[in-house]
């Protein structure tokens, strides 16, 4: 006898985690993936995913930036950001061009397309963002944000 998903979901929130349930990493990736999950559904119907939004963003606000300092502005390296670049590139969001001073350097720029999909894409993100703050106070989101800012610079990590 096959168990219906809702019940087969109920058994599995009563699994014993032992000390996952504990560990602040797994509390963090567990919240962020739920309110990925919901960006990422609305965003493929524009045919990006969260991360190519980012990306979006960034090279709309920095056009013909290079690829190696969008790498580093992403926390990405070039293995991973330059298939995203193609399949960006192949669906007429971004375009590279040389560099005006070096033509062997690509810039990267952002297509009118591109800036069409990012307009439609900034509410549906916005509105994943606001479902984290919706359960906060001012206060709290402050003192949440000052939280992680202190554990990414106790990390070494820079935004």
């Amino acid at each position: 006898m096959r168990v219906n998903d809702e019940t087969e979901s109920a058994v599995a929130q009563r699994l014993d985690q032992g000390i996952l349930h504990g560990l602040l990493g797994r509390q963090l990736r567990v919240t962020y993936l739920a309110v990925f999950r919901t960006i990422e559904e609305q965003l493929t119907g524009l045919g990006i995913t969260p991360q190519q939004f980012g990306l979006l963003v960034i090279v709309d606000r920095n056009p013909g930036a290079r690829q190696t300092l969008i790498a580093k502005a992403r926390g990405l390296d070039k293995s991973t950001l330059v298939p995203m670049i193609d399949r960006l590139e192949r669906d007429n969001l971004l375009e590279r061009r040389p560099l005006a001073t070096d033509r062997r350097i690509r810039a990267i720029w952002i297509t009118e397309r591109g800036r069409e999909v990012l307009r439609k894409a900034v509410p549906i993100v916005q509105k994943g963002d606001d479902l984290l703050r919706a359960h906060l106070s001012e206060g709290e989101l402050a003192e949440l944000i000052r939280l992680m800012e202190k554990v990414r610079e106790g990390l070494g990590v820079t935004d």
